[in-house]
This record gives C-alpha cells, structure tokens and sequence, in this order.
C-alpha cells in the first residue's frame, strides 16, 4: 500500500526511511522539496510523480514544532477507503515518532539520535495495528437503517391514505376555484379589439436622374481635388517624419537625453514595519494568547484577513488562498510565548513565503549572458510576445535603451508584420535611440523576418538583436502558431512576456494560455516556453503588485523588469523586497 516512508527534517537531513520496493529511490521526495516545499505550495492535498511508467501520490505531514517533515509516497490508484488507511498511518507516525525525538533530544545530538533511535519495529506495529482495525470494521454487520430495506419508506396504513385522499380533493378544489376566477376575469377584459394599426404605403417620389459627368481623359486635377490629394507638410493632416521623429523625443526623451537610476536597496525600517504592523493586519494577531503551540482554529480566521488583503492587491483568489494556506500548514505547532513573538513569527512566514515565490528557480541575469554569446561569435536573441495594447513595443525600446547605456550594440527586428503602423513606430524607436532596424514590411513571414534579422545582426556584429512580435490573443489559433513556429525556427535566448500590472487575474490565464500554445504548436523536439516577464504600468497600480505574485507563482518564472513611466529610462529591475513590502503594507 505504502511503497516508500520518509522523514527528514527541514534542514534536510533524512532521519529514517522505510522503502518497501527497494529499486525506487528518493528522487520523488526531492522532486516534492523543490516543486512544493520550495515553491510554496504545502497547503495542496497531494503531489504526483511518474516512476517507471507508474503514477504516484505523495502525502505529507508536519511537525513545525520540532521541524520535521513527514511523506508517504503511494500508488495513486487505490480507493478511497485505502487513502483513509494512509491518512491514518501518517497522523499516527507522526504523533509516535515525535515523541520518540523530542524524549531523546534534551539528551543526545541530532546525529546520536538518528543512531539511537530504531523505528522499524513501531512503524510495523503502526500498520498492522492499522489494518486490522480497518479489518475489524469491515467485519461488523451493518445497522437495520443501513440496509436496503432499513431505509425504505414506512407504508401508510388505511387511515394514514384516507387523510392524504382528502388533502389532494382539497388541493384539487383549490386549483379548480382558481382557474375559474382567472377565467371570468378575461371573460370581462374580452380579447377581441382593433387590430393593429396599419399605415399606408406611401408613394415616393422619385428623384430626377442627375446629368452624367463627363470622364477627365487628360489626367488634370482641379485645384480643389489637388488639394485633397496633397498629403505634405502643407497639403493635410498627415505628420511629417521629422514632425513624428521630434514627437517621440519629446514624449520618451524629455530631458534629451537617457539616463537610467541605479536600484536603491530595498532597506526595512523598523519604525515603518512597527508602524504597519499595528495598522494593517498583522493587529490582528493580538488575540493570539502566548505561552502554547498555534493551532488551525487559531491561525485560520486571522489568515482569512490575510488572504482577504492579498485579494484587495489584485492577487488572484485561488492563488490567495494557496498562499494562506501554505503559511497556515508552516504555522500550525509553533509555540510562541508573548505578543511580539507571535507577530514576528506569522510576519516572517509570510515574508518568507511571498519570497520563495518571487524568487526565481532560474537566475537570469542578461548581461552575463550576453558577453557569453558575444564569445560565441553569435547574437543574443530576445523576442517579446504578449497580448495587443500591453505596450511590448515600448518595452522593447526601453529595454534597447537600457542595453545601449552597457555599451552594447542593439539591432530591432520588425516581426509584426500584421498591425498596421507597427514597423513605423519601431522606425522612429530606433532613430530616436540610433539602434539598427531589420524590416520587411507587412504581410511577411514573421518567422522569417527574425531568421534573417539574426544573419544580418551577426554579419554585422550586433551584440541583442530584440524581435518585437504581433500582439494576439489567447486563444487566436492561426496567431499563436505562427508564434510558436518563430520561437521554434529562430531559438531565441530568452522568451519574454509582456503584461500589464494592472490586469489581475486575465493576467493568469494570458500567460498560461500562451505557454500551452508555445507548447503545443510547436514543431521542436524540447519546446522553448516563456523564460520570464515584463510588467508595464507599474506605476499606475500604487501598492495593488498582485499581479506580479499571481504570474510569478503559476508560471515559476521571474519578472525582470518593471515598467515605471513613458520615457526610456523608465524601466527598472524587479526588487523582491520592495514588492513585499508594499504588498504587506
């Protein structure tokens, strides 16, 4: 039933292990540390893994006090009435084992213990003791009222039916009486009248036929039509190249020229934390009582104000809750002595547990990167992808501004060949920025256009090439291919998904939806997916950053940047700590 019992501590030293199958290692247990334990997600049922073309399930248990972890790894096909059994096994393991380490830990090391304490034979007594009750309970015959016949319905006698007769005569009249009276009343009212009024036809006149124009075979325009004709400077409304080129430097070079603030260090200030802690919901931990371990009656209706908060910062409810419940598993068992201790206690999970999952599994740090490719002879590819009107082609201007101020060579190739005016905009972006433009214009293989605009960036020594990408949505299919078919052909570096900061849970099913097109479409043996995120509008949203714990949590992918403005300097670096604290605040 249970293939493999491990516990271990939260340092991640295995303390015993029992596995009934000896060819199955410890990889499904690791793989549970990193994917839930890590990743904050402790508050699930389950996990499942795949070991030798078979599905397991792993169940877990804590014990926050002494920090111990226990996991039953099982197959993932047995009943319910199994699934009780293991419940059972891994609360009553738990409860012996703990009492075996905390006997022996005010006297011996955590090494000696490991080597004093034997828990084969308890643990063989637990199953068996296990089984036979459940053995025991199946054997016990039913109660009458558990039966077929126990729970059929009583049969009326004959003067039980003769009272029913008389409530459905009654029920009967009282209906009839009602029809009648519906029917005298449209007696009275009549449903006959005039028909609908009717207008007659009336007879248009017809318009006289107008004289035929006579064709201009000569091609002369008169001034009006000239006039018309004329889009110059002069002639119209339309904005000259250097009239839009000047616009833009207005727009994102105010100051005529770029330049990019280092990241201040997030710094905690103990006055700003004490004072949010007694006005925010951290006050609602004062009617926590010291001096006893923490309990889930305790923790759930203050973590519900938690989870109500994260809510109200626009981080989505199912992932709110995921949270909670992860600090809440994490919480349950601590002993705690006075109030400031229970609120540093809860403050710190919290804390950690928003960290965990705003930091990313994998460090992408750019720069690097980059010179690494440079080695290579080879230039580094970016493309950006996200849905219309997020604002990817800015980002991507800011982001060529921020690798030109590195002193780094940056080339832009123009693959939105679908919305017009796009390769327009990229065109002034680059001769705002003195950046090399790669562009076929519209109606091209958008697949190709990359392709070729990587050739030309290396004949060229470009350092980045950033390949600006249609906006689509979600679930436009002929769209979504066409992107994967690029990300595919052209293997670019990094993958970035552009969004807004302000969207909330769209945010959630944009980024999932474009994952499993890039998946799914694509044509590759190991499909590329997004690498990591661009939030734009990040100053518009004041302390409502949920959206960057929301895409950060279900994608396990870092946010880069951050959009802070219009101007090319407006971009920074994401800062965990920073984030935290407004979202706590």
């Amino acid at each position: 039933m249970i293939e493999q019992f491990s516990i271990f501590t939260k340092g991640g030293r295995v303390l015993w292990s029992r596995e009934e199958d000896a060819e199955m290692d410890m990889s499904g247990v690791n793989s549970l540390v990193q994917e839930v334990f890590l990743g904050e997600r402790s508050g699930d049922d389950s996990y499942q893994i795949v070991y030798e073309a078979s599905k397991y399930l792993l169940k877990w248990a804590f014990d926050n006090e002494l920090d111990l972890i226990f996991v039953a790894v099982y197959p993932a096909i047995l009943n319910n009435q199994s699934l009780k059994l293991i419940d059972s096994i891994l609360s009553m393991v738990q409860q012996k084992f703990s009492k075996m380490w905390q006997k022996k830990a005010s006297t011996l090391t955590a090494r000696q213990m490991m080597e004093a304490i034997d828990f084969d034979d308890a643990y063989d007594d637990i199953v068996k003791k296990v089984q036979k009750t459940n053995l025991r309970q199946k054997s016990k015959p039913r109660d009458f009222k558990d039966t077929k016949k126990g729970s059929e319905k009583k049969k009326p006698n004959e003067a039980e039916k003769k009272k029913i007769e008389k409530k459905e005569e009654k029920k009967k009249e009282k209906e009839e009486a009602r029809r009648k009276s519906i029917l005298a009343k449209i007696g009275k009212k009549g449903r006959g009248g005039p028909g609908p009024m009717r207008k007659k036809k009336s007879v248009e006149k017809q318009a006289k036929p107008t004289a035929k124009k006579a064709r201009n075979w000569n091609g002369d325009l008169t001034a009006e039509e000239a006039a018309k004709l004329d889009m110059g400077e002069k002639g119209g409304d339309a904005v000259s190249e250097d009239q839009r080129l000047e616009q833009f430097r207005q727009e994102y070079m105010p100051e005529g020229k770029i330049e990019f603030e280092p990241d201040d260090p997030s710094s905690s200030d103990d006055d700003d934390d004490e004072k949010a802690s007694s006005s925010g919901f951290y006050s609602f931990f004062k009617s926590l009582a010291g001096q006893k371990p923490l309990e889930r009656k305790d923790l759930e209706p203050i973590l519900e104000k938690v989870k109500s908060d994260l809510t109200a910062k626009n981080v989505a409810v199912d992932i709110a809750e995921k949270i909670t419940e992860s600090v809440l598993t994490a919480l349950v068992g601590k002993v705690v002595g006075t109030f400031g201790t229970i609120r540093g206690t809860v403050k710190a999970a919290v804390e950690k547990s928003l960290t965990r999952i705003l930091t990313p599994k994998r460090v992408i740090n750019i720069l690097p990167e980059i010179q690494a490719a440079k080695r290579e002879g080879r230039p580094y590819v970016i493309v950006f992808i996200g849905v219309n009107g997020v604002g990817k082609s800015t980002s991507l201007a800011k982001v060529c501004a921020y690798l030109q101020s590195k002193g780094l060579k940056v080339s832009i190739a123009a693959c939105d060949t679908f919305r017009s005016g796009a390769v327009e905009q990229l065109r002034t972006h680059t001769k705002c920025l003195d950046a090399r433009l790669f562009e076929r214009g519209y109606n091209r293989d958008a697949a190709g256009v990359a392709s070729d605009a990587i050739a030309q960036a290396k004949e060229m020594k470009d350092n980045v090439v950033l390949v600006d990408t249609a906006g689509r949505m979600q679930d436009n299919r002929p769209l979504m291919q066409a992107l994967a078919k690029l990300v595919a052909v052209n293997r670019p570096d990094l993958v970035l998904f552009v969004g807004e900061a302000l969207v909330g849970n769209d945010a959630v099913d944009q980024v999932t939806r474009f994952n499993q097109a890039l998946t799914e479409y694509s044509t590759a043996k190991n499909p590329r997916v997004i690498d990591g995120m661009i939030l734009t509008k990040f100053d518009t949203i004041d302390d409502k950053v949920g959206a960057a714990i929301s895409l950060t949590y279900v994608t396990g992918k870092p946010i880069i940047f951050v959009g802070t403005g219009q101007t090319y300097s407006d971009l920074k670096r994401m800062n965990v700590k920073m984030l935290i604290k407004m979202l706590l605040r």
